[in-house]
């Protein structure tokens, strides 16, 4: 297993402005793909159809919001395709263990790879700043088909209020959960909160529940997460979501006084307690991910994934299941979504500018 480190000269940065940041273990990768080969429960059982195995390679945990949109992804696809689509996960440095595998297989191979932003964001970062050893070449990957695409949501314990985490940021720094330090919640609330002069540190937590946890348990002072990640957390009135990614407000929250609406960081729907005269839209960076095959596979392959992933998107089962989890409906595909994803690298690239200082 490759292993990934962070280079020095990111020590260095980390240690002005993004101070007690620190990788996560990850799960073995042969007992997460056994644990993979299994249909979600939510999801059901795919149905066996008698053409070729595909199978489509998760760098996420079982459980996880990327994880059951690969297995709601493939058991829609199963219904419009002769191919038996099954998931397997393969953890490791944050999705960097499966994206150095995929890209040492031949183009030729019919496996697919679901592809998140933040790989592609932290290895750019790698490559231009040195933040982090990165053994693979992300040309060598292609996105075929945006299949999540997700609003970004901070949370904070019931009580707490976005005025007293945006003085805390000024005043000392917050601590957040949500994924390893630059992974793209990072990087949007990093960004965000050094508008203003404010600072955050990464606590990296193994999978969405444990970063919830450390929410609960005080460890840190926001979670920055899916939408599906918190639902029933949110209902419970144990946490509270207190920002969106996006502009205007973010609507679909119940707790247990009924609707929430969750104020945006731009726009009519922009948090009040925002400084109105200044531009957060940096902070507003594409995330979720992409199905996607080996650069070079034959373009017939390539289509027919296209056309698959069209059919999936057109079948309410897809469609209406993302909007119970609140995810947001944008089919891309080929060199549109390979563009999203380049535009997408640009804003992190400058996120990160923001949050260490180096514009």
């Amino acid at each position: 297993m490759k292993k990934r480190v962070l280079a020095l000269t990111m020590a260095a940065v980390m240690a002005f402005s993004l101070a007690g940041c620190s990788t996560s273990g990850s799960a073995p990768a042969d007992s997460q793909a056994a644990e993979g080969s299994e249909q979600a429960a939510e999801g059901g059982e795919a149905a066996a159809n008698s053409g070729e195995t595909v199978k489509i390679v998760c760098p996420y945990g079982v459980g996880g919001t990327a994880d059951a949109i690969a297995r709601k992804y493939a058991l829609v696809a199963n219904k419009h395709s002769d191919y038996n689509f099954i998931v397997e996960n393969m953890t490791g440095g944050d999705g960097f263990q499966a994206a150095n595998w995929y890209t040492d297989q031949d183009p030729s191979t019919t496996d697919l790879l679901v592809y998140g932003f933040g790989v592609a964001y932290r290895h750019d970062l790698g490559k231009k700043y040195q933040t982090e050893v990165v053994d693979f070449d992300r040309n060598d990957i292609y996105p075929v088909a945006d299949v999540d695409d997700r609003t970004w949501i901070v949370y904070a314990k019931s009580g707490t209020t976005l005025a007293d985490i945006l003085d805390k940021a000024k005043n000392g720094g917050v601590k957040m959960s949500g994924g390893n330090p630059l992974s793209d919640p990072h990087l949007a609330l990093g960004s965000l909160l050094a508008v203003d002069g404010g600072t955050v540190m990464t606590v990296p937590y193994d999978g969405g529940a444990a970063q919830k946890k450390g929410l609960t348990d005080g460890e840190v002072d926001v979670f920055v997460g899916t939408t599906q990640a918190a639902i029933e957390d949110v209902e419970a009135g144990t946490i509270t979501p207190i920002l969106a990614f996006c502009e205007g407000s973010f609507e679909g929250f119940k707790g247990p006084d009924g609707d929430i609406t969750v104020p945006g960081v731009a726009g009519e729907g922009m948090a009040p307690e925002l400084d109105s005269s200044k531009d957060y839209t940096g902070s507003i960076l594409p995330a979720g991910g992409f199905i996607a095959v080996r650069t070079g596979a034959d373009q017939a392959w390539i289509d027919e994934i296209v056309e698959i992933s069209e059919a999936v998107w057109a079948d309410p089962e897809y469609t209406d299941w993302m909007k119970e989890i609140m995810l947001n409906e944008k089919p891309l595909y080929g060199e549109d979504a390979k563009a999203f994803l380049e535009e997408g690298c640009e804003k992190a690239v400058a996120a990160f500018e923001l949050l260490s200082g180096q514009q």
